[in-house]
């Protein structure tokens, strides 16, 4: 017998739904697969709603920096190519 497992959410129950009408699949399957999605991710899933005050800090910090980095020179590029010759060593 498969065991069972309650979730006391109407958000939870709404977004679910939602998923299982739209891939044609029920609630449980659709409950399954982002479980094991976020078991194979391990901690890589984090949002900023998952961060601490202090993270979430450094986040913003971080952030407008790279909004002023780019006003700052809204024309700059990665591309390094004149650093390098034809053949690919330095200049």
């Amino acid at each position: 017998m498969a065991r069972q497992l309650n979730i006391r959410s109407d958000e939870a129950f709404e977004t679910a739904q939602r998923i299982a009408q739209r891939h044609g699949w029920s609630t449980t399957e659709v409950v399954v697969r982002a479980l094991r999605r976020m078991d194979a991710a391990g901690d890589e899933i984090l949002r900023y709603g998952d961060l601490s005050p202090k993270q979430k800090a450094l986040h913003d910090r971080l952030a407008e920096l790279g909004r002023k980095a780019r006003a700052a020179s809204p024309d700059a590029t990665s591309d390094h190519g004149d650093f390098y010759g034809e053949d690919g060593s330095p200049r």
